[in-house]
Parts: C-alpha cells; structure tokens; sequence
C-alpha cells in the first residue's frame, strides 16, 4: 500500500531530515544538504528515493535541479494515521449512545460485539476512475431487479459529497434513501451509515456503517477495501440479522462493481 511505502522510505532518519527541509519550501540539492553529516551525492540519493516514493518531485533551472514536496503523496499515509482518529471518535459515539437506563442498571458488559464484514477486491483501473465508478457510477452496476422494499427500481444514485444520500429510485417515483455519506474524501476512502435492515426495508433504528477505502497499486490497479462494521449498535439480534445477510450480499456486488470499473475502463 501506498502509505506503507512511504512509512519505509521516511523511517531513514537522514532522508527524513532531507524531507522535512522542503517544508519552507523548494530548494537546491546544495540547500538541503548544508549542515548536513552526509555528502551532497548522498543526497540526491535520497532525493531519487524520496521521488520514486512520490513524496518529493523536481524541477530543472538551468543546470539546476530544485526539489520540492508533492503533498498529494503523502494522501494516503495521512489517510491511514486519520482511521485512528475516526475510530476513537466512533467508539465515544457508540458510548454516549448506550441508553442512560442501562448505565444506571449496571449492564455495560452486556453490549454485544459483532465481527465486522471485510471484502475486498483488485480493480484493474487507476484509483480516481474506481471511486467515480463505485460513488457516482453506482446506477451502473447495483442491481435494478429489486429494490428496497421489493419493488422495481428504475435507476440508483449517490451524492458525491458529505450528507449525500445514496437513493433508489422506484419505477413510480418513489425515492428510498439505502445510505448517508458520514466521511468523504475522494478518491481515497468514504463512510456511510446504513439505514437499511436485513429484510432490505428502511429502518432508522439501522446505524451500521460501511466503510470503503481505495489504494493505488501502481497507476493502472487500485485495491478496494470494504468494511461493514457497528452491527451492536442496533442490538444483538437484529445486528446478527444483518451481518448475515450483508456477508453473503456484498460479494456479489463488489464482483459487478469490479466488471463495471474495468469494462469502462476498457
């Protein structure tokens, strides 16, 4: 994975210092070594490093070469270091959420843990085409044979930003909201708090989420990572309900997803 790289290529202490001289802007190989208990040759090899890490990028004036640092690259790493965050502010969401009644009983280690649901698949497709597939793309791959509550849905849609719906639309009109969008960050990662129960009918007791992340594997391959987590929030055994029916549903689709993204991009 991308941040897995780049957490290897900083954890050399001389390139990171090398690194964190760009921060006041770009410069010279003579600038960022000044000072420096390495050669100016030694340098430029942690440059090259850093560059083919995609963390640094150059450009030419004259016979010089000036470095400076390619933020986007660090994208990812600051993704990952972010799902710590998200996840301690969501377990102080679920805990502010357990009913004042069951504190007060004493009950706390009755909550119910329920393993999340993991799936993940290669799409064959830069990382930007696979998001846009997957978010704004979505009609073109979610079955239409049957839709929440049963009936024949005409098309399904997301809006692309934070608060978007994921809606399907009924055949007469009807507009049936499937997810919430809690976290947006294309093309990296989105979250969404699932509002529908496991007999596929709108619940707004429902608050499991699904979280999806993209990776870039080299330019032309990107790895979908989805997690369908929080069934305890909705109690033990609707929870289960779910998970079951999503962790035999969501193979299937990230399998017409995966089609989709490469057929496009064909």
């Amino acid at each position: 994975m991308a941040y897995g790289k780049a957490l290897a290529v900083l954890a050399d202490p001389t390139r990171r210092k090398v690194f964190e001289r760009l921060r006041t802007g770009a410069h010279p190989v003579n600038v960022l070594a000044a000072g420096l208990p390495v050669s100016r040759p030694a340098v430029s090899q942690h440059l090259k490093v850093l560059k083919e890490a995609g963390l640094v990028e150059e450009r030419s004036e004259g016979v010089r070469r000036i470095y400076s640092l390619r933020r986007e690259g660090l994208a990812e790493l600051r993704d990952w270091l972010d799902t710590f965050w998200d996840d301690a502010l969501e377990a102080f969401r679920i805990e502010a959420e357990i009913p004042q009644a069951t504190r007060e009983q004493g009950r706390m280690n009755e909550v119910v843990t329920i393993a999340p649901v993991r799936k993940s698949a290669i799409v064959k497709a830069p990382i930007a085409h696979a998001f846009e597939v997957f978010t704004s793309g979505l009609t073109r791959w979610w079955p239409h044979d049957h839709g929440v509550g049963r009936k024949p849905i005409q098309k399904v849609l997301m809006e692309p930003r934070l608060g978007g719906r994921w809606l399907e639309i009924a055949e007469d009109g009807t507009e049936t909201p499937v997810a919430t969008i809690t976290l947006w960050k294309p093309p990296h990662r989105l979250v969404m708090l699932w509002q529908i129960n496991a007999q596929w009918k709108p619940d707004a007791a429902m608050r499991s989420e699904v979280d999806v992340r993209f990776t870039a594997e080299g330019s032309d391959a990107t790895r979908v990572e989805l997690v369908h987590h929080r069934f305890e929030t909705m109690g033990a055994e609707a929870g289960a309900s779910l998970r079951r029916d999503v962790d035999g549903g969501w193979p299937g689709l990230i399998a017409r997803f995966v089609e989709e993204a490469e057929r496009n991009q064909a």
